[in-house]
């Protein structure tokens, strides 16, 4: 059952990040559009894991039977075998992906989406790319590579104590710890 509660979640997420559509202020004369990202696929297929770090990272999570790992088509970034991350669980939709990793007194979920919001001239959008904001439990870190959008999500048991939701650096370097896995041109 919790099990089931944590994959609603994650389906929940990626379709926040997939299908949400922006909130425009009142008067507006056109909406916020959501388009496809252009994905830079050579730059992603030079910097691809090597096929034994691929496989490492890989491995533990194709025995939980990801959804839809194969039909990804966004570079999908994954944290190193290495470390006390374990195998995410995993939901993938298109051009959107969502993985959740459970650290011991934390939950970090990475998010990643060739989508972009427009906005209309009238709509100012606050989040910068590389930006990193506090939370109520935790932080976000956003960034972009090969052209799609990814968000680092750091909840932590003890969000005032804990480094890793305090500490900026903590998810810049968790960010370029990752690696590139999977995803295919479509």
């Amino acid at each position: 059952m919790a099990r089931l509660a944590s994959m609603q979640a994650l389906g929940a997420s990626l379709l926040m990040i997939a299908g949400a559509t922006a909130c425009v202020a009142a008067g507006a004369a056109e909406p916020a559009r959501r388009v496809l990202t252009p994905i830079d696929w050579p730059a992603a297929g030079q910097a691809r894991a090597s096929a034994a770090q691929a496989d490492a990272v890989l491995r533990p999570l194709r025995a939980t039977a990801p959804a839809g790992l194969a039909q990804v088509r966004i570079p999908v970034l994954l944290l190193p075998a290495e470390g006390d991350w374990g195998a995410p669980r995993f939901h993938g939709q298109g051009t959107a992906y969502a993985a959740l990793y459970a650290p011991a007194g934390a939950k970090l979920g990475l998010f990643g989406s060739a989508t972009h919001l427009v906005a209309p001239s009238d709509l100012k959008l606050e989040h910068a790319g590389g930006a990193f904001e506090s939370i109520g439990d935790g932080a976000d870190y956003s960034f972009t590579r090969f052209g799609a959008a990814y968000t680092l999500r750091m909840s932590c048991d003890e969000p005032l104590k804990d480094k890793r939701c305090t500490d900026p650096q903590y998810l810049a370097d968790t960010a370029r710890a990752l690696l590139l896995v999977a995803g295919e041109k479509p």
